[in-house]
């Protein structure tokens, strides 16, 4: 390309002394690049006149990264032409003057709708910046670590149904149409409109929204997934009644298309019935026949056939698709490697109805949807099970080479004022939507003894953790009150904590303010 060649670290040429950057290496890039190679290679150039080695002990800018992972283009995605660049008129070449006059914002904001995110990353390594864990590494490299071990426990989870795939849900082209897993991000309190209820397309209020089920289950004719994921219809209903919780200034309308309702668990059957007698949630036993959009507006209409063979049409503002849970390519992977057998038919792990958690493989266990589709109790109960079984077969091994944690030195209190620090979560909308949590941190503020008083959307997290932590060294608290939730599980966690501070675990105290 007539380019002259250069090192892309130190921007040495073949010629000793002699170094490069910008466009006569790069060919035509942006003005920034070219300002980074020349400083890359005025300390190269400072380096050599130095006699010190080009490379060492060198701190290398971050570089965008050349074999990235891009987004598929999607099937039906329409050509656009580029936007053209209006000039000046005339015969430009008799005056300086610049020749493109630039776009309007109508048309530059039209130039940059052409743009499909097929990048994924631009690399403008903005997430380094705005991360303060500073969590975001990009130098890092792949690392490979050897561990012995005695026993393995596969939990490698599912991944959801793509309904892009089946081209009738129109997901991937209508803005009214979501998944349940979007829409559970919608609805969280730590999600991208901070637990609002709104449209993403245009963050209009919902009032009417409904959930189509088995989408990408019980469907050998679209996904080969021919078994039921056993969580869809709980979690429809759950989104339903939340949904209708978070509209407190308007009444929601939900509706829920199935063809059967199998409220898997425990008196599940009984939520399913407030949630139609209690709560107003619509049931409509139905075949979608088709999802087409309303002209004018981002609303989608459902044309479907009820139970009696009737044929309905019905517009929504916001559509969302119960996916189901499948394999992933990398579990299946993973158990190719482990030699694990899988079932054919449904691509999850093979066990046993006796040995629900042992694999076709001695030693290795299996837990969670790998198993079988199901929802958190039942993962968490067979967690339980697999973790048992690994435990019997390690027992003689069990505690030879157990490490203890460090603590710091117990604090003697006894003759110190009581210096209490109070820390009141809002637990999302869960205790938030409930009660008045800076008023009642304001009171906390009042009570004797207490030194601080603070609120936190959510206590048990571990970023809440170390704010404790740096809250008992910097208030010298001696005492911890923490008010929030469930205080058999989150205790022992927050008593923990305090002892990383060099307190008592005994003087921490729980107030249940959620049960």
């Amino acid at each position: 390309r007539g380019l002259i060649k250069a090192d892309p670290d130190t921007c040495a040429t073949s010629r000793e002394g002699v170094f490069a950057g910008g466009d006569v290496v790069s060919g035509p890039f942006i003005a920034i690049a070219a300002v980074a190679a020349g400083r890359e290679a005025a300390i190269s150039i400072d380096r050599y006149l130095n006699g010190q080695d080009l490379k060492a002990d060198r701190e290398f800018p971050l570089r965008p990264i050349k074999d990235g992972v891009w987004n598929p283009i999607p099937y039906d995605q329409a050509k656009q032409a580029r936007a053209k660049m209006p000039t000046i008129p005339g015969d430009w070449t008799k005056s300086f003057a610049e020749i493109n006059l630039g776009f309007s914002v109508e048309a530059a904001q039209a130039e940059a709708g052409r743009c499909i995110n097929c990048g994924v990353c631009s690399e403008c390594m903005q997430c380094v910046v705005a991360c303060q864990a500073k969590a975001v590494a990009h130098d890092q490299e792949p690392e490979k670590v050897e561990l012995q071990v005695g026993a393995i426990v596969m939990a490698p989870g599912f991944q959801t149904y793509d309904p892009s795939r089946y081209e009738a849900y129109h997901y991937s082209k209508y803005p009214g149409v979501v998944t349940s897993m979007e829409f559970e991000r919608i609805l969280s309190a730590s999600g991208p409109y901070a637990g609002h209820l709104v449209r993403p397309s245009d963050h209009k209020e919902p009032k009417k929204i409904a959930w189509l089920q088995c989408v990408g289950s019980r469907d050998l004719n679209h996904c080969d997934n021919s078994y039921c994921s056993s969580v869809c219809c709980m979690y429809a209903i759950k989104q339903a009644v939340i949904a209708k919780e978070h509209c407190k200034e308007y009444t929601l309308d939900t509706a829920i298309f199935f063809m059967d309702m199998r409220t898997y668990g425990k008196d599940f059957e009984k939520y399913y019935w407030r949630a139609e007698q209690e709560h107003g949630v619509r049931f409509i036993r139905s075949r979608i026949h088709t999802i087409d959009p309303v002209p004018g507006s981002d609303d989608v209409r459902i044309r479907y056939i009820a139970e009696d063979g009737s044929i309905h049409e019905e517009d929504f503002d916001l559509v969302v698709l119960s996916v189901g849970l499948e394999t992933s390519q990398g579990a299946l992977e993973l158990a190719r490697k482990l030699g694990v057998e899988i079932n054919p038919e449904t691509r999850f792990c093979k066990t046993s109805p006796f040995t629900p958690v042992s694999t076709s493989r001695e030693g290795i266990y299996v837990c969670g949807v790998f198993q079988n589709p199901k929802d958190i109790p039942q993962s968490v109960m067979e967690a339980s099970a697999a973790a048992a079984a690994a435990g019997e077969l390690l027992a003689p091994a069990r505690g030879t080479e157990l490490k203890k944690p460090s603590l710091p030195p117990e604090r003697d209190v006894s003759g110190e004022e009581p210096r209490i620090g109070v820390f009141v979560c809002n637990c999302g909308i869960n205790i938030g939507g409930i009660i008045d949590v800076p008023a009642l941190t304001e009171y906390s503020k009042t009570l004797p003894y207490v030194v601080l008083a603070d609120e936190n959307l959510f206590t048990c997290s571990a970023d809440t953790q170390g704010k404790i932590l740096e809250a008992i060294e910097e208030h010298k608290l001696n005492r911890v009150l923490v008010a929030s939730c469930s205080p058999r599980t989150h205790a022992p966690m927050f008593m923990e904590t305090i002892q990383q501070a060099g307190l008592n675990p005994y003087l921490f105290e729980m107030a249940n303010i959620r049960d």
